[in-house]
């Protein structure tokens, strides 16, 4: 597999879908039994917390530190998802941008630029990134068996660690840390091999509202 460099903006969309990582999480099948006991009750934990959210909205904080430089860059967004098929990841600082999935539609858009629709089943590059998105939130949970180790780090935190070659060349490790009540992702914190970090934090959950239908068909919810 080739390498690839992605302008700022991708890096950005990147991040958000390794995202999906913690509403993976959120979302695990028993089948993902783990060998210990602890684990597998934690991930019982999750799932039944899970089974109970049909939809949520969050604010989040995410802290992007390169090992070149000294200070992090911090991005502040928030992040509306209805299952199965809908969700809208949106940066309001510093460069104000969104990602819209609707089905097999969406829209992306960035500052001072139009929005680009876009047709899953024509962008190649849009569906790579849906099907990341969807595998995590309602797709074959099964297959994360096979693409992931995985163990307890902590009281409330899951380390898992990719097997797959083409992704640790990205991705060393993903840790989560869920709310101690509520069983809701708190922090995702991403290692990348040479240094490079992501900590994504949540804040303010909102759970099973009615969420209106304007965040999945336009960029600016206020025009």
């Amino acid at each position: 597999m080739e390498s690839v460099r992605f302008s700022t903006p991708v890096r950005r969309l990147a991040a958000s879908v390794l995202f999906c990582i913690v509403l993976a999480l959120s979302s695990v099948q028993p089948v993902l039994s783990a060998e210990s006991e602890e684990l597998q009750s934690f991930l019982n934990e999750i799932q039944a917390a899970s089974d109970e959210v049909r939809s949520f909205s969050s604010a989040f904080v995410q802290e992007r530190k390169l090992a070149l430089f000294n200070e992090p860059v911090i991005f502040h967004g928030s992040l509306t998802v209805v299952r199965p098929d809908r969700l809208r990841w949106e940066f309001t600082s510093p460069v104000p941008s969104v990602l819209i999935f609707s089905g097999e539609r969406g829209i992306r858009c960035n500052a001072d630029a139009p929005p680009v629709n876009f047709d899953l089943g024509s962008d190649p590059i849009m569906r790579t990134v849906a099907e990341q998105l969807w595998l995590w939130l309602g797709g074959d949970y099964s297959r994360l068996e096979f693409l992931y180790h995985m163990e307890k780090s902590g009281p409330s935190s899951l380390t898992i660690t990719p097997k797959e070659e083409a992704v640790t060349k990205f991705i060393s490790t993903i840790t989560i840390t869920f709310n101690k009540t509520s069983r809701q992702p708190e922090k995702v914190e991403i290692a990348e091999p040479g240094g490079d970090s992501t900590v994504i934090s949540f804040q303010s959950y909102v759970l099973n509202s009615n969420t209106p239908d304007v965040l999945f068909t336009v960029c600016g919810t206020d025009e």
